[in-house]
């Protein structure tokens, strides 16, 4: 059984172990020493009284604690970038450098449905590409960030943006970063996820969009989708659609004018990552209006949440919702 096929927690405290010996062969200093003891302790369940306080948000920030590896080990909260990074083999890599990190926590990989986790971590290739997605070659020091565009150790482009103050790297709030002797990791609230292809072929790659996917067929939207658009989709998961009442889904289905406006009720022309939806309304594709709203941090399409925020697509940007927007009639 590999690393991967364990359960989450057992399989944590394994990649742990796994980055540790990296940490131990390659850190001598009393302070590293200690730190990945802590570590140790954490990753068992054991009580500790030490200063590495997980990092909970992009507001606070990562203690230094040695290379890449051993900073984003040490703050604990990045337990399931790690063992991932174990899967692709990029530990090693990680160690040398210099490299800029925009390092998901826990919290970020959790906002990503199970099942797509799942795929992107079955995939060898597709694993490597997202976790690469991340990294850039060189140190960027926090007053060296500037709105642009960064290339990728996976050969992709990360685009910075810079609104009132705050650095957006593909819509994603960049937090808090701190200095490692082999580069910079940044506390990132989301995952980055680079475009494998256009919006109809995320919907088709990615599992859980089987149903939005299977409806864009019916109403004949699919040349649409791949047009050179670019486009915004707020697209809801199958089980949003499972959680419609089958009165309403069934009058939806039987009815091919209310199919295409349900759906083209969730495109919007033009290319918008969350820093760029402002509170207010956007006209769709359907010549309806949503309304955004803002709190906490957390945008919401009609009041409902977006799960996962700003996945790119080669003519678009895509926003996993919980639910189906249906338009006022």
């Amino acid at each position: 059984m590999s690393v991967k096929q364990l359960p989450h927690v057992r399989r944590s405290v394994l990649a742990s172990a796994s980055i540790l010996a990296f940490v131990v062969a390659g850190c001598g200093s009393d302070n590293t020493d200690s730190a990945v003891t802590t570590v140790a302790e954490h990753d068992m369940g054991t009580a500790t009284t030490s200063p590495t306080d997980p990092v909970t948000s992009t507001t606070e920030t990562p203690l230094p604690m040695g290379d890449i590896v051993a900073t984003a080990l040490t703050n604990h909260v990045f337990t399931e970038l790690a063992g991932l990074a174990v899967d692709a083999g990029l530990v090693e890599t990680l160690r040398g450098g210099p490299f800029t990190v925009f390092a998901p926590t826990d919290a970020a990989f959790a906002k990503v449905p199970v099942d797509v986790l799942h795929t992107i971590q079955d995939d060898a290739d597709t694993l490597a590409t997202v976790l690469t997605h991340h990294v850039i070659a060189g140190a960027i020091a926090p007053d060296q960030l500037a709105a642009g565009e960064l290339t990728t150790v996976a050969g992709t482009t990360l685009t910075v943006t810079e609104v009132d103050g705050k650095f957006y790297v593909e819509g994603n709030e960049v937090g808090a970063g701190v200095e490692a002797t082999n580069g910079y990791v940044y506390v990132m609230n989301d995952v980055l996820v680079p475009a494998l292809g256009d919006i109809i072929d995320v919907a088709t790659t990615l599992p859980g969009f089987a149903t939005l996917a299977d409806l864009v067929t019916r109403a004949d939207l699919i040349d649409t989708l791949k047009g050179d658009g670019p486009f915004t989709v707020f697209a809801p998961v199958d089980s949003a659609f499972e959680a419609l009442a089958p009165a309403t889904l069934n009058a939806v289905l039987g009815d091919a004018d209310l199919l295409a406006t349900v759906l083209t009720y969730h495109v919007v022309s033009g290319a918008f990552t969350t820093e760029m939806l402002e509170p207010g309304t956007l006209t769709t594709v359907a010549g309806v209006e949503l309304t955004i709203t803002k709190q906490d941090g957390v945008t919401y399409v009609d009041g409902n949440p977006i799960l996962v925020q700003n996945v790119r697509a080669t003519n678009g940007v895509i926003h996993v919702l919980g639910a189906v927007l249906v338009p006022q009639t």
